[in-house]
């Protein structure tokens, strides 16, 4: 995946913080003050840090790449895994409760089971939060420094405003 973006700030050995505009695709989510149902016209700008393995300089416009397979896995982690627990979850809760005759209905027992489930995954997930933005696995990579006429329209920061910190 291909992002654009300027740089703002070196963070440290080759890294750095980059301004980027939000993404059409991510628009919606509200993690990083994004707008309800994505209008593009209130996208808002955010601060990512990247690694920076060409040494791009402070205010220098920057083409950014993400590996396709390390962004599937990050939405596999994040929102196919809790959900596929969560299933297990119900389905296992179930039948245990059904062929061990717990007291009350089986499904209340698959809801609950399947809710700490995947309270589990997401506390496991929060906490390995800090070794996944210490690791190089899930950051965007700067590849090279461009000109502001090689970047397409919908991606250009807005100037001067809108700086909101997005760990993704």
């Amino acid at each position: 995946m291909e992002q654009y973006g300027q740089v703002v700030d070196q963070t440290g050995h080759q890294r750095a913080l980059v301004r980027v505009r939000q993404h059409l695709s991510c628009a919606s989510c509200g993690k990083c003050g994004g707008t309800f149902l994505g209008d593009p016209g209130k996208r808002s700008d955010n601060l990512v840090e990247v690694l920076n393995p060409i040494g791009a300089g402070k205010g220098a416009l920057v083409r950014l790449e993400a590996r396709p397979s390390e962004m599937i896995l990050a939405a596999f982690l994040l929102y196919i895994l809790p959900l596929l627990v969560l299933l297990a979850g119900l389905f296992t809760g179930r039948n245990l409760a059904a062929s061990q005759g717990f007291a009350g209905h089986p499904d209340l027992w698959g809801a609950i089971l399947g809710g700490v489930l995947m309270v589990v995954v997401f506390a496991v997930l929060k906490a390995k939060d800090a070794q996944f933005s210490s690791s190089k696995r899930f950051k965007a990579v700067i590849t090279a420094v461009i000109d502001e006429d090689d970047i397409p329209k919908d991606f250009l920061p807005e100037k001067g405003g809108g700086d909101q910190e997005c760990e993704d």
